[in-house]
């Protein structure tokens, strides 16, 4: 396989990880979010969000990109834990990965990448959350050592909810 190269995403890589992101949710979140949702997600519009996303630089959120022959093929982030019951811990944000690319370990370098920036805030547990419904995913982290925490919650969007599970890891 072609050679992996995962770094810090700066501002240009907006629309390389705004891609990634909208056809990755296309393709993974089939029958489990609305079609019309789905199809409406606009590259230009996630691309105006990871700019200034990217922009932020005083945030301890990190988004880390995988690059196969300068092509931004995965993205994750990671940062301090959002959820307010858990003290002292990390979270991982978000891991997504090209189709194309599915299944080459490009998931596991990024996944690494974020534990070792975690690590370097001295967080000792992370957290993510997963859809209740994305199966592949959870088998995924299962599999990769992340054990199902138990929590629950519901993120409201326009017209549909989302119904999410926590699980954690030490590092």
């Amino acid at each position: 396989m072609t050679h992996i190269n995962i770094r810090l995403a700066v501002k240009d890589d907006a629309k390389g990880i705004a891609k990634v992101h909208v056809e990755t949710w296309q393709y993974a979140y089939i029958n489990q979010i609305p079609d019309t949702y789905l199809n409406n997600l606009s590259i230009e519009g996630k691309t105006n969000a990871w700019k200034k996303n990217l922009e932020s630089s005083y945030s301890k959120t990190k988004t880390f990109i995988a690059e196969i022959s300068n092509q931004i093929v995965g993205f994750a982030s990671a940062g301090p834990g959002r959820d307010d019951d858990l003290d002292n811990v990390g979270e991982i944000l978000a891991i997504y990965v090209d189709k194309n690319y599915m299944n080459k370990g490009i998931g596991t370098s990024l996944q690494n990448a974020c534990f070792e920036y975690l690590k370097s805030l001295n967080y000792k547990k992370a957290t993510l959350w997963v859809l209740l419904t994305n199966n592949n995913s959870r088998r995924w982290y299962e599999y990769k050592g992340w054990k199902i925490e138990g929590k629950t919650k519901i993120d409201k969007r326009d017209t549909f909810t989302l119904d999410e599970i926590r699980y954690a890891i030490n590092l």
